[in-house]
């Protein structure tokens, strides 16, 4: 198929394989969880499906790595609902094929080739992503394949608007994921919902929860990485949101809000995330 293209004084045709992607965001994701033996599985939440993506490391560790992927990419041009939400650069994914421990890649629901299951409204990708039932169906997947794996300690790793899931999933002692989880690192996470969108002027989510509004368990310990750089996620926000809340923060010099994370992350694990754990009173 060939599509016409005009310039003044002539007409020509381009092949339209040139003017579209040759795979969708949700078989790049496939690409490289294959290329790093990342077993990909369909799961049952609370609500939705999820896609998944399992490595284990080390079958006699107790612990399990859960990465939870940013937003994606919601909006076209800032002004049309995506059909497709799922993130054309899926930064989690990277990051997790960096850790030595047992990790899981955990989907967010209707992204990753799910936008046309029934449940998948567009608000599940908009106003609605970060709402109690998005929260619940991703704990109860996280808890399905722990309870599987037979692991006892779980650090939920959240990059963006995956870290405001993350917390939400922390927040909440009655998710089915609590028992099993004593650490949350997030990395340029959305702390603060309300504060963000004004920043942006963007619309507000009418039907998410806030992390900056949540309770958070005492034996849980938190780590937040912010970038220096990020104009996206403010520095400002993140601050503001621990001195609320508690936890250890790390500002990152020459970071934004996708550059240069995976340059750092090798070190972050082994010197931060690879030791935390249940707090010692």
């Amino acid at each position: 198929m060939k599509l016409s293209v005009w310039y003044p004084g002539f007409l020509i045709f381009v092949p339209l394989v040139f003017l579209v992607s040759c795979s969708s965001p949700a078989q790049r994701i496939d690409d490289i969880a294959a290329r790093n033996s990342l077993e990909r599985r369909v799961i049952i939440g609370d609500t939705f499906r999820h896609i998944v993506y399992l490595k284990i490391a080390k079958p006699y560790s107790p612990r399990l790595h859960i990465y939870i992927e940013g937003d994606g990419s919601p909006w076209l041009f800032g002004r049309y609902i995506a059909t497709d939400p799922t993130a054309r650069r899926p930064l989690a994914l990277e990051l997790a094929k960096l850790d030595t421990e047992n990790v899981l890649y955990l989907g967010r629901p209707c992204y990753m080739g799910l936008f046309e299951d029934a449940i998948c409204a567009e608000k599940y990708w908009t106003s609605a992503r970060y709402s109690p039932e998005v929260v619940a169906s991703m704990s109860r997947a996280a808890s399905n394949l722990v309870e599987e794996l037979e692991v006892s300690k779980v650090t939920l790793i959240g990059y963006s608007g995956g870290g405001t899931l993350a917390m939400l999933m922390a927040a909440d002692s009655s998710l089915t994921v609590a028992p099993y989880l004593d650490s949350v690192v997030t990395l340029a996470g959305n702390l603060d919902v309300t504060a963000w969108i004004q920043q942006h002027n963007y619309l507000p989510l009418t039907e998410s929860l806030d992390p900056s509004l949540a309770d958070y368990p005492d034996a849980i310990d938190f780590m937040h990485y912010i970038g220096a750089d990020d104009e996206n996620v403010s520095t400002e926000q993140a601050l503001s949101f621990v001195a609320k809340h508690g936890g250890r923060y790390k500002i990152l010099d020459s970071i934004d809000h996708s550059c240069c994370w995976l340059q750092h992350w090798p070190e972050l694990l082994e010197r931060d995330v690879n030791v935390m754990g249940s707090k010692v009173e």
